[in-house]
């Protein structure tokens, strides 16, 4: 049977499997040992077991647990409403000013722990309320604390960059830089929607009726040193050299360990259980997901689909940026579909060897992913973080207000795509200093 045959036969399998409702790691892994047994019979199982060791044996993917650790803690914490304060504060002059005030709420947090769920449920669980509180639009509140939330993938240090880090076999250090800069830019876009936005419908987000004086903005900025200190802690012993990207989730999960008791005092042995127990889950799902990704990668890399694909688009002489679009549209389409860490783990093997036979770097195509993939937690129907706002949202919330608020935020991403393929040292200027 040719290779041809065979993988379309895998795929096909995989997204069957995939549509009928069994979950993204087991539809991956059966497509995966349909096609070895297809190709090697079944004494080609036994490559199973080596693929998932050598895998997992990977000192990056500790990096995984503690980050999601870090950001389990952070939500059981204040910091979220001191954060939000401080934004709310600091913008309140301005059309929107609590909505920008959660995107710049959201960008701190996403400075910390580069977890996009616990961003918006974090920021979002004080800001929605408050906002509401204040006559805002629920459409208006509730998606921009889904699509602000989103910044943490982007932001280092995230969580998607580690993980397209190990496939792509790049420095995750390179990578967390690379995202600083997009990572403003995209807020700041964000920030200027709403300023459009509210500036066109003022009825939507009702001025502020307190004063704010300059004491109060302060005083809130001063509250807020326990992220100023988390920031430094995980970032800084990365960039001066103290410490490893790994090594670095550690001492911020213990950092945030620490203002959870000595500072914040909300911490007990029921809370940090439940923490344990949800990072368990979590770090599970994910990286269920990542083995049985590696083992479908080496399925398709025997099969040669990734430089088939490399070969027929170089045959067929098209433009790079016409490639390149078709690889965001494929993206955006699978995330409408399956998570982030998902569209990641399947799309990276397939995807890279014709992004650098276009001529493209491995880590502004990494800035391109994470964007593209903050754009899948935001549209229906497996748009994460909706459904973590709804979760956390007053009642009144529905989730069609949800989507309806966070959609518009897609063509804003759209718009940093854009600004990024046109000028790619946005995202390279930081890393080539390192």
């Amino acid at each position: 049977m040719s290779a041809v045959t065979v993988s379309v036969i895998v795929l096909i399998v995989f997204l069957a499997v995939l549509f009928y409702g069994v979950p993204v790691f087991a539809s991956l892994g059966i497509a995966s040992v349909v096609g070895i047994l297809i190709m090697n019979g079944v004494g080609g199982l036994s490559v199973i077991p080596e693929i998932f060791y050598e895998k997992m044996d990977n000192f990056v993917l500790i990096a995984i647990p503690l980050y999601i650790l870090m950001g389990e803690i952070l939500f059981h914490t204040g910091i979220g409403a001191d954060l939000y304060q401080m934004a709310a504060r600091w913008t309140n002059w301005l059309p929107g000013g609590l909505a920008m005030g959660t995107v710049v709420a959201s960008a701190v947090f996403g400075a910390m722990c580069g977890v996009s769920v616990a961003g918006a449920a974090t920021i979002g669980a004080f800001a929605i309320p408050e906002m509401l509180k204040r006559g805002y639009d629920r459409s208006l509140a509730s998606g921009s604390v889904a699509a602000a939330g989103a910044l943490a993938l982007l932001i280092p240090p995230s969580i998607g960059f580690i993980i397209y880090g190990a496939i792509a076999d790049e420095s995750v250090g390179r990578l967390f830089i690379s995202g600083i800069v997009p990572g403003i830019i995209l807020a700041i876009f964000m920030m200027i929607y709403i300023y459009v936005y509210v500036s066109l419908h003022p009825e939507k987000a009702p001025p502020p009726k307190e004063k704010i004086t300059w004491k109060m903005r302060f005083e809130s900025l001063l509250r807020s040193w326990t992220a100023l200190f988390l920031i430094i802690l995980v970032l800084g012993s990365i960039y001066t050299g103290i410490a490893t990207p790994t090594e670095s989730a550690a001492i911020g999960a213990v950092g945030a360990y620490f203002l959870a008791i000595f500072v914040y005092r909300s911490m007990n042995w029921k809370i940090f259980m439940e923490i344990l127990l949800s990072t368990m889950k979590t770090t599970g799902m994910i990286l269920l997901i990542f083995v049985n990704a590696m083992l479908f990668g080496y399925v398709i890399t025997r099969l040669q689909l990734p430089q088939q694909l490399a070969m027929y688009v170089a045959n067929a002489h098209m433009s790079k940026y016409l490639v390149l679009a078709l690889i965001v549209l494929l993206l955006i389409f699978l995330g409408m579909f399956i998570d982030g860490t998902s569209v990641i783990l399947i799309s990276t093997p397939i995807l890279l060897p014709t992004i650098l036979l276009m001529g493209y770097d491995k880590i502004w195509f990494g800035v391109i992913m994470m964007i593209t993939i903050e754009m899948a937690v935001i549209t229906p129907p497996v748009g994460l973080n909706l459904y973590v706002i709804k979760s956390i949202a007053p009642e009144e919330v529905t989730l069609k207000d949800i989507i309806t608020g966070a959609l518009p935020f897609v063509l804003v991403e759209i718009a940093s795509l854009i600004v990024f393929v046109i000028f790619p040292k946005l995202a390279l200027w930081l890393p080539s200093k390192m």
